[in-house]
């Protein structure tokens, strides 16, 4: 009886590991947004936002360099206009993303592969944070101080401008 329990109690962790490992390959294999020239910038915005709610892509007329942040004038705010008004370099393709990939890495392939500048900004309690300070995290380190921040008071460096909710 007790080798029964045991045999059933391994099988069932088994099957839980597994199924728990298969959906997290299933979320993480599927992490790409679609990108093409007639996608609007707030279509963009919802699906990276899908994938890490914590985390918001904002997009901006000028790029900005690693560890440095983009000058509040150059947010393109409207989310109804096509990609193809923002840039004349829109490529279509898939953005894939991972959550090891850092900040700065997906911004870097925004600008590389698809032409476009944007900003990864977290969200910290009722405020979204530009991540400039911490582009060297990764996307899911970023997703994680933003629930931490729903649970513990994070101290905002003032360097950092913010977006209110």
């Amino acid at each position: 009886m007790l080798l029964n329990v045991i045999l059933y109690t391994d099988t069932c962790h088994r099957g839980v590991v597994g199924f728990l490992r298969t959906l997290y390959q299933l979320k993480f294999n599927n992490m790409k947004i679609h990108i093409h020239a007639d996608k609007t910038l707030g279509a963009v915005q919802s699906d990276f936002s899908e994938l890490f709610s914590g985390l918001k892509l904002v997009f901006f007329s000028k790029p900005h360099k690693i560890y440095k942040g983009s000058n509040a004038k150059f947010i393109i705010q409207k989310k109804e206009i096509p990609l193809k008004q923002i840039s004349l370099d829109v490529r279509p393709g898939y953005l894939l993303l991972e959550p090891s990939m850092t900040v700065w890495q997906v911004e870097r392939k925004f600008e590389e592969d698809f032409g476009l500048h944007v900003q990864v900004f977290r969200k910290s309690g009722n405020i979204w944070l530009e991540t400039s300070e911490t582009d060297k995290l990764t996307l899911e380190a970023q997703q994680a101080r933003s629930l931490d921040a729903d649970t513990e008071e994070e101290i905002i460096d003032p360097m950092d401008y913010q977006e209110q909710e």
